[in-house]
């Protein structure tokens, strides 16, 4: 588990540095998502104010991806052991969108599609910001299979 937390750790500070480096500008409309986030000049892992989701942090929107994965059906669950945990890196766009959602450590492909589909229904968060300035944050999270509750 400290390991986890460690490689999360280093994986945040590395796209928080990268993220900062590099202010993207949108030049073309193949580089819009599907949630316009063409607005947001910075993007990074620890701005001054966090971005909230539900009125609650990053946690809160762990619990929320924790109840509404499922299993696909027919999966067999006897795939999955204890320490299949999944890795999920996302970012929200300063209009409050999840987007850029990759997965870094997989557990099963199907699972770690249903995840992304997961992450991509999530309800309108508030974003963060720096300077007062809406900002794209970063976050990475772990996904317990073993945890997921059943339906």
């Amino acid at each position: 588990m400290k390991n986890l937390i460690l490689a999360l750790y280093l994986v945040c500070l590395f796209i928080n540095v990268s993220a900062q480096d590099s202010i993207k500008k949108v030049n073309s409309p193949s580089d819009v998502s599907n949630h316009d986030s063409a607005d947001c000049e910075r993007s990074m892992m620890l701005p001054e104010e966090q971005a909230s989701f539900q009125g609650g942090d990053v946690g809160k929107f762990r619990e929320w991806v924790q109840h509404n994965v499922t299993y696909p059906v027919g999966f067999d669950k006897s795939k999955i052991k204890g320490k299949d945990i999944l890795v999920v890196l996302f970012a929200v766009n300063c209009k409050g969108y999840v987007e850029d959602i990759k997965v870094l450590r997989g557990v099963d492909p199907v699972l770690d599609i249903e995840v992304m589909r997961c992450l991509s229904s999530s309800p309108k968060w508030e974003p963060g910001k720096q300077d007062g300035k809406k900002i794209k944050q970063f976050f990475a999270i772990p996904v317990d299979f073993q945890k997921i509750d059943v339906k």
